[in-house]
């Protein structure tokens, strides 16, 4: 379809009043197509169709709208008019203009000539003569300005818009002066001038100044001549052109760009701003560079009136002693070039010299300090700032200078002393340094002269030990004089003392200039050799081995006798310690060192010797005592050599050592013990005491060796202790014990052997009486067997003491006797009957139960039949107590209840609820606890246990505390629900139980819903349908929630679709309050044969999502006759 016309333009109208225009839609296809309107809401446009507005358009033809318009204000309105056919969907834009603004501006402005560099400026006084407020912008180009650039103008009022004309350029100027309305119109003025050049020049193109000293100052006067009726403005700078000038700004911002790229690029918005800045602050900093340079301009800045003579001062004020050439430039109005102006000048320094260029200063001791008076005079006009220096080189940096620096006045002379100070041995020649403020070149004075070493010697020829022990220090003296005038720092040495045998005190130190310091020299010898060295003296700062002093000795080995070759110790105990003394004589005129060699290693020595003073000193032509010792470590005679070493010899001393090894001396008091009649099969102790009569332990084993008879009963009995020690020259108890198995008479024989000694026999006897029918541990004759739960199976059952028959085949029967009131016993024996062989054993088992919590006595009888004569003996009778009592359970709470809300923006967290089990029964529980998820057991609150069963054991009277966790995370689907379990507790052995009841309550936001599928059914096409259901929010709390629309679960995923032009929810959003409900609107647009099925989710906010089913289709009415002919027949 083909449009006409393209956009519908409303002028001129007035609210509340209704306009139209007509809108022709021509087909400019060969078949017909349908052409409808898309409903569009809007309270000011209306279309409306030709009545056919349902038929087709034939080719060719056209199908003419009617749009009406109704405004409400003046203003503008624009709105957008979409038709649909089978194929396209086109749209028509509507506007409708409402009142403008109209500002009287000239179409042209011309400007009177203008000089360069000058300004001149028009005003124009502007009216509103539209029917609404002007709202308005202005805009020019370069050389043109406009003040003000944006205003506001109401209706019928005036404003007044200057225009400036500032020209840098030669020529005619042309430009456009944009007025910008609000409402999008712009309007173009013409604005039109022309520029032209002064004739200005400097009367000299450069400038020669005087000769000037530093700090002084010379100055000129410069014209400049012209002829013009307008006030001329000019700058003194040293750019010689604009161009120059925005290619240094240009380098600055470069330069700060590429220090400071990352934050450039972070502030482009204010970097224009900076630009202008930075042209201002540089042209203001050029003006403070030529007013603070050597050569300044006065006044730099400023204007001259019409037909007034402009001089200006040119001041030279030099720093430096040189050549000055500097060219500046004035930049004025009506000149496009700035005016050059080359300044020359010469700067004069200070003029100083010394008294004198060279000085010899001969031989100087190393490490003294020489003074040396210099002069220097000024002979200048000007004050002379100076500074003396030496170069850096070995012998430079030995001066020093006192004033290093300073100002001499003009005509004074300065005396500074030069001091030196050597630490280098040599001669030299150096170069002292006068810099002198604003002066071209340093002055020289030559200072030249040799550094000596300085004296020193020994009070000795040389140092003669003669001859020393080997071993013994032995200390000479001598001294060190100083001859010189300087201190000398030195270090004393022994030439090749290898092996450090040489001690020099003190080894190192300072003598002052014309004194002498005492050395003491000491020879610790440890080489037998004569010696031939020399001690040497190394100054510090001049050399090694500056003097030398030599050094004589003999080291001697002394001769030792032994005068005791051979120590015999006789009979010796064994590990005993005996001591003895070997004499030692030395016969020669030194002191002699001995030492006692280690005892060489064995295995197992039969001897360990050695001495409490293994070391010592011989004085000469004397005699010392050497003690020994010895232990013996085997039995019988023993030999040994003991050797001793003299320091310095080679070929040690040797004493033979000798002993007999003996054993330890033990009696036993007795050789006999009868036990006499003594009862079987208990322990029956006799005495029997060990004397030891020696210095030493004696170790001992006992053992029973031999029984009598062997077939009745084993052995005799034991002794304690079987083995040991007996403490030196002390007695030991032993104890022997007969246990005896049968009723006969028993002999047998007890050894006691002593280590490293004898062997000593005891006889032993003794008859047994009594019964051999026992318990291993006693319980007659009361029995208690303490508390025990009824109706347990296993209740009351204990094990009795084993019963056994030592020797003889006996017979055993037990029952129990009924406590009064009873028709049967409560406990049972098992077995009842048993028979005992000899030496054998039996476990009997008491059995008991009951029904009923209660206490019962009863008294067990146990007969023995001994042999086969079957004669029946009472062995013991036992009277027996047990308590019955019910499982009992103190419970804290017999319901625990949990409750938790959602709270928006927080996680979920664990409830916890405390229970306390009290076991009011004096004996102990073992019950086990257990529960089902989501509720969890935990040992403390806080505790994130995973535990659904728990075993405890509760003492009698004791408490048992436990937590009972509640998870809500397991709610994963955020509906509100109530838990109900319950905590089951068991006894262990026993069938009751108790419970506990767990009731847990967890809100969320959840909301209940009318109906979860809207079927539309099927409309008419471009018709729709509206469906409603309620929602009410069945929670305790507020619920936010909002829809959206999903497709695209055939595949398992869900995403959110537009479906806008099919389906639409109303409200979208929204806020229940608990228990309150609100109707939710479902509409359906029945779009040209269009079938659709989507999802709505309703998704809350810390809540579920719930779905609901839309399903819509739209069609036409189609309808056909089953006949197109009729036939009545023959009427």
């Amino acid at each position: 379809f083909r449009l006409y016309p393209s956009e519908l333009v409303f002028q001129n109208f007035t609210p509340a009043q209704t306009y139209k225009l007509r809108l022709v839609l021509r087909n400019i296809v060969k078949v017909s197509r349908r052409v409808i309107p898309e409903l569009q809401e809007s309270e000011y446009f209306q279309v409306v169709g030709p009545p056919d507005a349902g038929r087709r358009v034939a080719p060719g033809l056209s199908a003419t709208f009617t749009v009406f318009f109704t405004p409400q204000e003046n203003k503008d309105y624009h709105h957008r008019l979409v038709f649909v056919t089978e194929r396209e969907r086109f749209e028509v834009p509507v506007r409708a203009i409402g009142p403008r603004a109209i500002l009287d501006f000239c179409d042209e402005l011309h400007f009177p000539v203008c000089p360069l560099k000058s300004s001149t400026e028009k005003t124009q006084h502007v009216r509103n003569i539209g029917n609404a407020m002007a709202k308005f912008k202005l805009d020019t180009q370069s050389p043109f300005s406009v003040t003000p650039s944006s205003g506001t103008v109401d209706v019928g009022g005036s404003v007044q818009v200057t225009v400036e004309f500032h020209p840098l350029t030669v020529g005619v100027h042309s430009q456009s002066l944009v007025l910008h309305y609000h409402t999008g119109e712009d309007v173009h003025i013409s604005l039109q001038a022309v520029c032209e050049e002064l004739d200005i020049r400097l009367e000299a193109d450069s400038v020669l100044l005087r000769k000037t000293y530093m700090s002084l100052a010379s100055h000129r006067t410069v014209s400049l001549t012209y002829r013009s009726d307008v006030r001329l403005k000019y700058c003194w700078t040293t750019w010689p052109s604009l161009q120059e000038e925005a290619l240094s700004l240009l380098r600055y911002v470069c330069a700060q760009m590429l220090q400071h790229r990352q934050q450039i690029i972070h502030r482009l918005p204010l970097l224009s701003r900076a630009l202008r800045e930075r042209r201002s602050q540089t042209v203001r900093d050029q003006r403070l560079v030529l007013s603070h340079s050597c050569i300044t301009v006065e006044p730099a800045e400023g204007e001259i009136c019409p037909r007034t003579p402009a001089q200006f001062d040119i001041v030279f004020k030099p720093e430096e002693a040189k050549l000055y050439q500097q060219t500046i430039y004035c930049d004025i109005t009506g000149r496009e070039a700035r005016l050059p102006l080359t300044i020359m000048a010469e700067g004069i320094g200070p003029n100083v010299q010394f008294n004198y260029d060279l000085m010899d200063m001969q031989n100087v001791v190393i490490g003294d300090k020489d003074y040396y008076e210099l002069q220097v005079r000024n002979r200048g006009l000007i004050d002379a700032p100076f500074r003396l220096s030496s170069r850096d080189t070995t012998f430079g940096r030995c001066f020093s200078f006192c004033p290093e620096e300073g100002v001499i006045p003009s005509g004074a002379c300065q005396k500074v002393d030069v001091i030196f100070c050597g630490h280098t041995l040599g001669t030299f020649t150096e170069d002292l340094l006068l810099t002198v403020t604003g002066g071209p070149q340093p002055l020289t004075v030559t200072f030249s002269g040799c550094v000596i070493a300085p004296t020193c010697h020994f009070n000795l020829t040389e140092l003669n030990f003669e001859d020393v022990g080997f071993g013994f220090p032995l200390t000479l003296m001598c001294k060190l004089f100083n001859t010189s005038f300087v201190p000398i720092t030195f270090a004393l040495r022994v030439l090749g003392d290898g092996p450090v045998e040489f001690t020099v005190t003190p080894a190192a130190g300072c003598v002052d200039a014309m004194s002498d310091v005492t050395i003491k020299v000491t020879l610790c010898s440890n080489t037998v050799k004569t010696y031939r060295m020399a001690l040497v003296v190394d100054v510090e700062g001049v050399g090694k081995e500056i003097v030398t002093l030599p050094i004589k000795a003999r080291c001697v080995v002394p001769n030792i006798e032994v005068k005791t070759p051979v120590l015999n110790f006789q009979r010796c105990f064994l590990n005993h310690r005996y001591e003895q003394k070997v004499q030692l004589t030395n016969t020669g005129p030194l002191p002699a060192c001995y030492g006692v060699l280690d005892q060489e290693y064995e295995e197992s020595p039969s001897l360990l010797f050695g001495s409490s003073t293994p070391t010592g000193m011989i004085r000469p032509h004397s005699s010392e005592e050497l003690p020994v010792f010895l232990l013996a470590k085997a039995v019988g005679r023993q030999q040994h050599t003991l050797r001793i070493a003299v320091f310095g010899s080679f070929q040690p001393q040797e004493v033979v050592l000798s002993c007999i090894g003996q054993g330890p001396i033990v009696h036993v008091h007795s050789q006999q013990l009868d036990f006499g009649a003594i009862p079987v099969l208990t322990d029956i102790t006799r005495s029997l005491h060990l004397s030891n009569q020696s210095p030493i332990s004696a170790h001992f084993t006992a053992r029973m060796v031999h029984t009598v008879p062997r077939s009745h009963g084993g052995t005799f009995g034991r002794v304690e202790p079987s083995e040991g020690e007996v403490p030196p020259e002390s007695q030991l108890e032993l104890r022997v014990v007969a246990h005896l198995k049968d009723t006969l008479h028993f002999q047998a024989k007890m050894e006691v052997s002593i280590q490293n000694s004898h062997v000593h026999t005891v006889f032993l006897s003794a008859t047994g009486t009594g019964t051999t029918i026992v318990s291993d541990r006693p319980f007659a004759p009361n029995l208690d067997l303490g508390t025990y739960l009824r109706k347990t199976p296993k209740g009351g059952r204990t094990v009795l003491p084993s019963l056994r028959a030592p020797s003889q085949k006996e017979g055993f029967i037990g029952e129990s006797l009924p406590s009064s009131g009873e028709e049967r016993p409560v406990f049972s024996l098992r077995p009842s009957h048993v028979e005992l062989p000899p030496g054998r054993s039996v476990d009997m088992v008491l059995t008991g139960s009951s029904d009923s919590p209660k206490v019962v006595q009863e008294r067990l009888l146990c007969h023995g039949i001994v042999g086969r004569q079957g004669c029946k003996e009472l062995i013991m009778c036992v009277d027996l107590t047990c308590r019955f009592v019910a499982p009992m359970l103190r419970i804290s709470s017999r319901q625990l209840k949990f409750h938790l809300e959602k709270v928006p923006g927080e996680s979920l967290r664990p409830l916890y609820e405390k229970l306390v089990l009290e076991n009011v029964l004096s004996l102990s529980l073992s019950v086990e606890l257990s529960l089902v998820e989501p509720f969890y057991l935990c040992e403390a609150a806080g505790a994130h246990s995973t535990a659904t069963t728990k075993f405890v054991v509760i003492g009698d009277g004791q408490q048992a505390e436990l937590w009972v966790r509640f998870d809500p995370t397991y709610c994963q689907d955020q509906v509100s629900r109530v838990v109900e379990e319950v905590l089951e507790i068991h006894y262990q052995g026993h069938p009751e139980q108790h419970k506990v009841e767990l009731y847990a309550e967890v809100h969320f936001p959840n909301l209940h819903f009318s109906d979860t599928t809207v079927d539309f059914g099927c409309v008419l096409n471009l018709t729709g349908a509206r469906r409603e259901i309620s929602i009410t929010n069945c929670s305790p709390l507020p619920v936010s929630y909002h829809w959206v629309f999903l497709a695209d679960r055939k595949h398992g995923a869900i995403r959110s679709v537009h479906t806008v032009k099919v389906f639409d929810i109303l409200p979208l959003f929204g806020h229940l309050q608990p228990g309150e409900q609100q109707q939710v609107v479902f509409c359906f647009y029945g779009h040209e044969n269009v079938s659709k099925e989507v999802v709505a989710q309703c998704r809350v906010e810390d809540g579920p999502s719930y779905e609901v089913q839309l399903r819509g289709e739209a069609s036409l009415i189609s309808y056909s006759l089953d006949s197109t002919h009729i036939n009545f027949g023959l009427q």
